[in-house]
């Protein structure tokens, strides 16, 4: 119970800077955020503190567990931090991704670059292509490290991650 109230308690802070933070208007995380099963309410928190670092907000995002899905998607989910439909205005986050994982673990590291990432998918959903998605995301997580909020040598080096990263014709062939 304690634990459950110092929760809600920090959700709260997170909830009142976002306000200030988007004008005064406060999100319906609940909309936004969409996510199921048993740590349903951590990767929200997780989410949410993602959703926060980015420059503007995501019209949704919802956590997708791979494993309910057909054996040749889930093996194809299980391989991607999020993605999203075409077409569509949801970034999908997969529940097994290693980003999530380590946001729901609270690592400041792991919040920025899944913050990182859903940007990239922002960026498709406003009709970029793979480059200028790719452009979008590390021009973020750039910022991330000359504002100091990351460490900058594990900055660079994941950094070097993004760039060396196949190109989205080789994935689509695998």
């Amino acid at each position: 119970m304690r634990q459950q109230l110092a929760r809600m308690a920090v959700v709260s802070v997170l909830m009142f800077s976002a306000i200030a933070r988007i004008g005064g208007q406060q999100p319906d995380w609940q909309f936004l955020i969409v996510s199921s099963g048993s740590e349903a309410e951590l990767e929200r928190f997780a989410l949410i503190k993602a959703a926060q670092l980015l420059p503007r907000l995501p019209a949704r995002v919802a956590v997708l567990d791979a494993t309910e899905a057909k054996p040749l998607v889930r093996e194809r989910l299980l391989r991607l931090d999020a993605f999203i439909v075409k077409g569509g205005a949801a970034v999908y986050v997969v529940k097994q991704s290693a980003l999530l994982r380590g946001a729901v673990r609270g690592s400041s590291f792991h919040i920025h670059a899944l913050a990182a990432v859903i940007w990239h998918e922002m960026a498709h959903v406003d009709g970029a292509d793979e480059r200028e998605a790719r452009a979008h995301e590390e021009a973020l997580w750039t910022s991330y490290m000359r504002d100091q909020r990351v460490d900058g040598v594990t900055g660079l080096r994941y950094l070097a991650e993004l760039n060396r990263r196949p190109d989205e014709q080789t994935l689509a062939s695998r």
